[in-house]
């Protein structure tokens, strides 16, 4: 309460009014100067009155009352701190703002008011439930609520004290009778004890925090911002959400700011945090296991922890981006949400060049943060149409890539869920077999395709699968390697292709001396691996060369048999 000390020190304080008539007026004697407050009272021969909205259940009836006018739109914090009871803080609008050009804060003048057109618009109640069934569940308070406002809206603060109920498994005694000889005899039992407390309440503090609402709050003040790549560090505290405002990505969101952005070039955005830890999900609640040692051992020594059922929304981003120029007939862009740890909130959609896409920042559930804004342009990639595909070589053969920004070009076939955003590589087999393709590593289980022919129009498919695939190789055929998105979904790519390993006859050895010249039978064009081994299973490269003609030879060093080696030479490649 230091800062708040300092704010009563220069008189912006107020104390709360038994009557709801003459409330007191909430406000800074210098308009636009001040936009925190400390309000103080006492619940101390607090009454209720005729009419007066109340909680059920959870309001005693003990009630003070003050007045505040939001000087613009924006958002609200009150924190509530008493010492002898818990505070019930709620907040209603509805009811005209008592508004004399003579009223200030230290000297108001009250206008009489009726209680006419109510509206609950915060309260710091909320719900918890045992985890023990049969204790239930109560109402407890929170020390803080946050609420959005709107310039000249009158807002009604009403502090009361809270019923409080508790409960407790508790041991008893239970009288049964026997019969013959009406013996009575006790029996132990444990049950559920409830307790309702009143607490007469007694002075309190509230804080109150208002949050005046950005520049770019309102979609038509929406700020510019332009380039391929660039960060800002942004806000949305204190922002709101405007009539006929869509939500955003499904979340209901309540506190947005907006940029408008014209694509330089055509391509894939991404909207982002950037380099974020990943997003922690809400811890859940486990049972224990319960453990009876006798009778007059208590199913649960306690009501167990108590579990809130409505917990308050952890701050995140929420991005979207819309084309259009007018708020409610905003055109959503197709933003897809990513699905990668490191960028747990990011979004990314396609853009054409010269379209101007008006870009929404909110916060889950109209939560509010500072965060690095980050927008991103990635053009199609160079392999991204079927003329450019990349050339892969060798029985092992891995590469990177991505299909950010591909597009799919008329004709193009497409696999599984992908909308055709496909990158394309081409590898000749050397050997006949069994060919895997993986792509471990990659941002997503992206759709992969193996197809034959050297015309888009005119390929036909091998083989196909999500984040890998398998199919039979036959040597000296070309095979054309489509990876697509996931849904839309697109990223780095990690490419890796293994075909069988074809070993070649040895057709015979010269020895000299400590080293050994091998012959094999090779066919001209193709690129031997000699390979070094002293187990069977572990290969060492040796030496390459491409046959000329057959035989293709090689000097081994040291010759077969000399410290446990042998050798072996496979076919890796081949000039076609």
């Amino acid at each position: 309460m230091t800062g708040l000390s300092a704010l009563a020190q220069l008189g912006l304080t107020a104390q709360l009014n038994d009557s709801f008539a003459h409330r007191t007026v909430v406000g800074s004697p210098f308009p636009g100067v001040a936009t925190n407050f400390l309000i103080s009272g006492s619940l101390s021969n607090a009454t209720i009155e005729a009419g007066e909205s109340f909680i059920d259940d959870l309001s005693s009836g003990q009630t003070v009352w003050g007045t505040w006018t939001a000087p613009a739109n924006g958002s609200v914090t009150l924190s509530v701190n008493a010492k002898t009871f818990s505070p019930l803080l709620t907040v209603y609008a509805g009811i005209a703002p008592i508004n004399d050009p003579g009223s200030n804060m230290l000297n108001p003048i009250i206008a009489p008011s009726v209680f006419t057109n109510l509206s609950l618009i915060a309260s710091n109640n909320y719900l918890v439930c045992y985890e023990h069934a049969p204790c239930g569940c109560h109402w407890r308070e929170r020390n803080q609520i946050t609420f959005h406002v709107t310039r000249g809206q009158a807002y009604q603060l009403c502090v009361d004290s809270a019923i409080i109920t508790d409960a407790a498994i508790v041991q008893k005694s239970t009288p049964v009778i026997l019969q013959p000889g009406n013996i009575t005899i006790y029996g132990l039992s444990w049950e559920t004890e409830f307790t309702t407390n009143v607490l007469t309440g007694g002075a309190f503090f509230i804080g109150m925090n208002f949050t005046r609402a950005p520049d770019n709050d309102d979609f038509e003040q929406r700020t510019a911002i332009t380039g391929k790549r660039l960060s800002i560090l942004t806000s949305n505290g204190g922002a709101t959400r405007q009539f006929g405002e869509p939500d955003h990505l499904g979340n209901s969101g309540g506190s947005s700011v907006w940029y408008s952005w014209s694509a330089p070039t055509s391509g894939r955005v991404t909207l982002s945090e950037n380099e974020v830890l990943p997003y922690a999900p809400p811890d859940s609640t486990s049972v224990g296991v319960i453990i009876t040692t006798g009778p007059d051992t208590p199913p649960l020594l306690s009501c167990g922890k108590e579990v809130d059922q409505n917990p308050p929304p952890i701050f995140y981003p929420v991005f979207a981006a819309y084309t259009g120029s007018v708020l409610n007939s905003l055109i959503p862009a197709d933003c897809l949400p990513a699905k990668l740890n490191t960028f747990p909130h990011m979004i990314e959609f396609d853009a054409v060049k010269g379209q101007t896409y008006q870009i929404a920042l909110d916060g889950n559930r109209g939560t509010t943060g500072d965060i690095p804004f980050y927008l991103a342009l990635t053009t199609a990639p160079p392999n991204d149409n079927f003329a450019q595909r990349i050339q892969l070589h060798s029985i092992y053969a891995s590469a990177t890539g991505y299909n950010a920004g591909a597009t799919r070009q008329t004709g193009e076939p497409v696999f599984g869920d992908s909308l055709g955003k496909t990158a394309w590589w081409t590898w000749t087999a050397p050997v006949s077999g069994t060919v895997a393709i993986n792509l471990e590593g990659s941002d997503y289980a992206f759709p992969v395709a193996v197809r034959t022919g050297s015309a888009l129009a005119g390929l036909q498919i091998i083989a196909g699968g999500n984040g890998g695939v398998s199919f039979e190789a036959v040597a000296g055929q070309a095979y054309q390697i489509a990876v697509s998105d996931a849904a839309g979904l697109t990223g780095n790519i990690r490419l890796k292709l293994q075909a069988p390993v074809v070993e070649l006859s040895l057709l015979r050895t010269q020895r000299l001396g400590n080293s050994a010249r091998l012959y094999y039978a090779a066919l001209p064009g193709q690129k031997i691996l000699l390979q070094r081994s002293v187990n069977g299973s572990n290969w060492q490269d040796v030496q390459t060369a491409v046959a000329e003609r057959s035989p293709v030879q090689f000097t081994a060093r040291p010759a077969p048999g000399f410290n446990g080696s042998f050798y072996r030479a496979i076919i890796v490649d081949r000039n076609f």
